[in-house]
């Protein structure tokens, strides 16, 4: 059913075990209203599981099978939101005490209603409750709307700065907790300025698009990456050693000046820099940040289109080679070096051993 301007009339479900209350109820609201009918509280369940567009309960409390405190404690713990979230109003009875009604409330019923009720008193139940429940969602989705705005960069689809900061922030805090290793990178596109003042806004904003597309499909899902600044890109490499990012932010920059545009018909570059922290409970991310920014500025000072990385890692120097531990050959495998590693195998085997078997003993057990 719809109204005169061809939008869905408002559902409304009226539970009740008396035919000849919901009929009345029916009655009452159907003229601006599409009401639903439910003899007891499971057969109104059934109904909301089918219906997502019922957007107020009318609810007796004494009905068999499933009663008004029973439908009302469904409702509130619904892993549906909106049913969830649902306006329960209760009708009561002569039979139906204050004990009553605060067992309602309790288990989350939002009004009541005496029986027996005027159409003024109905109707008015109803559409105030059904504005507030509408009110609500339209709060809930401009909320849902600027959170996304804040964190998602709609010109590009990757994150935004403050996504980047937040989140990074949190990745290594986890990586401090678990000795794990990452990388920074920043990319700049080059003489984005010039390029805006010669090509116009919709030009840039094509650049822009390309550099977010291209990084896109070459960040993993573990990765994080956003748009920082206007022509300024950041990405965040979890468990990534210095020579993989290398070959990463290479694979970027030399595909960046291959990358078309449909406006018109011309190459651009970016330089990036990269760093590899030395991480430890001392590791905070705007020290991180501000020595990837130093790399990047490096490499723009050498003319863009270039590449600066640099670890804070210390080098594991290996002397002599017969001197490998366990431990430096878990760093080493690590930092993508397990041509080392290698060459020590079998002495390595040799002190594991013992710990094999015993772990192999216990298995059996």
């Amino acid at each position: 059913m719809t109204n005169t301007n061809n939008t869905p009339l408002v559902k409304i479900l009226a539970v009740d075990d008396s035919r000849v209350m919901r009929r009345a109820i029916s009655k009452i609201l159907s003229k601006q209203y599409t009401v639903i009918e439910a003899e007891h509280g499971e057969d109104a369940w059934s109904l909301l599981q089918h219906h997502d567009d019922i957007q107020i309960v009318f609810s007796d409390l004494s009905m068999p099978y499933l009663d008004g405190y029973g439908l009302l404690e469904r409702i509130r713990t619904s892993t549906d939101e909106h049913i969830a979230a649902l306006p329960v109003i209760i009708i009561t009875g002569k039979e139906d005490d204050d004990t009553a009604k605060m067992e309602a409330l309790d288990k989350g019923a939002n009004d009541f209603i005496a029986k027996p009720f005027d159409k003024a008193q109905l109707f008015a139940r109803a559409q105030s409750h059904i504005k507030f429940e509408q009110t609500s969602k339209k709060l809930s989705e401009t909320a849902e709307k600027l959170e996304k705005q804040a964190t998602i960069d709609e010109l590009t689809g990757l994150g935004s700065q403050r996504y980047f900061q937040k989140a990074a922030d949190e990745q290594l805090s986890s990586l401090i907790r678990h000795k794990g290793h990452c990388c920074f990178l920043r990319i700049n596109i080059d003489n984005f300025n010039q390029l805006f003042i010669k090509h116009g806004k919709q030009v840039a904003d094509e650049i822009i698009q390309n550099i977010g597309h291209c990084l896109n499909q070459h960040v993993r899902k573990e990765d994080m990456a956003a748009r920082v600044g206007l022509a300024k890109f950041a990405l965040f490499l979890n468990h990534t050693s210095l020579d993989k990012a290398e070959k990463l932010a290479q694979r970027i920059i030399d595909e960046i000046p291959t990358r078309k545009l449909t406006t018109k018909n011309f190459t651009f570059t970016a330089s990036a820099g990269i760093f590899e922290p030395e991480i430890n409970k001392k590791s905070r991310f705007t020290d991180i940040y501000a020595r990837t920014e130093d790399c990047l500025q490096q490499a723009i000072s050498e003319g863009g289109n270039t590449l600066v990385a640099y670890s804070d890692k210390p080098v594991l120097e290996i002397e002599p080679p017969e001197s490998l531990t366990i431990e430096q050959a878990i760093q080493l495998l690590e930092q993508g070096e397990s041509d080392k590693v290698k060459p020590h195998l079998e002495k390595l085997y040799s002190q594991l051993k013992p710990l094999l078997l015993l772990f192999t003993q216990l298995l059996k057990k």
